[in-house]
């Protein structure tokens, strides 16, 4: 059961750490296969389980969705994680996102429009699935007891809910936001103890989040 909800969020992990590496040409290619490998493997590992349970009860949900994501983009406009990496380590300092901007690298609005759809697919749909299923689904639990199946969804010890928000927070470039983000997300889960609310949450934030960047240019947050 463990490798449902851990495998896709390792294999989006490794893959978009990979494609990080390759040209900017190769780059729209190959964020789409690792989108479909990540939703297939998904599909795959969870056809047998009841892992989410989708619902339209989801008016908590949008509102952490848009407050968290306000408060991620208004943080990060500060850059204030590299003001403070001066002083830190280097092994600490923030890396960047891709900041692929596909009206200056790719030819063509059909190319520009088909990897911008992509792109959001991505962050809105299958970014939320893995990562919540990861860091609230398993995680969380996991920190609380190894028999982490035994541990309802919700359950809160201090040390879990630390110790998820401090590797979310390392996961992302964005520390202070991050941070913040991740205890909304913990402290929706402990509120209503349901996981599909986190990946509503977690797709509202992305989908405002595209949006914005759309809107402003501001391409270096995604």
């Amino acid at each position: 059961m463990a490798k449902v909800f851990v495998a896709p969020f390792v294999l989006y992990l490794l893959g978009t750490n990979l494609i990080g590496r390759f040209p900017d040409s190769w780059y729209p290619l190959a964020y789409a296969v690792v989108v479909g490998v990540v939703a297939i493997a998904f599909g795959y590992l969870a056809r047998h389980h009841r892992i989410i349970e989708p619902h339209w009860r989801i008016g908590p949900a949008i509102g952490v969705g848009l407050v968290g994501i306000a408060i991620w983009i208004g943080l990060s406009e500060l850059h204030l994680e590299q003001q403070l990496a001066q002083f830190l380590p280097g092994w600490l300092a923030p890396g960047e996102r891709t900041s692929y901007n596909p009206f200056e690298k790719l030819d063509g609005p059909v190319a520009v429009w088909a990897f911008i759809a992509v792109r959001t697919l991505g962050l809105a749909v299958v970014v939320p699935i893995a990562e919540e299923l990861f860091w609230r689904g398993f995680l969380l639990r996991w920190l609380i007891d190894p028999e982490w199946e035994k541990v309802s969804l919700g359950d809160y010890t201090f040390s879990s809910f630390a110790l998820v928000t401090v590797m979310f927070t390392l996961a992302h470039p964005e520390w202070l936001a991050a941070a913040i983000y991740c205890a909304l997300l913990n402290a929706l889960l402990i509120w209503k103890k349901d996981l599909w609310l986190c990946v509503v949450a977690h797709g509202v934030s992305n989908l405002t989040l595209v949006i914005y960047v759309l809107a402003y240019g501001a391409w270096w947050l995604w």
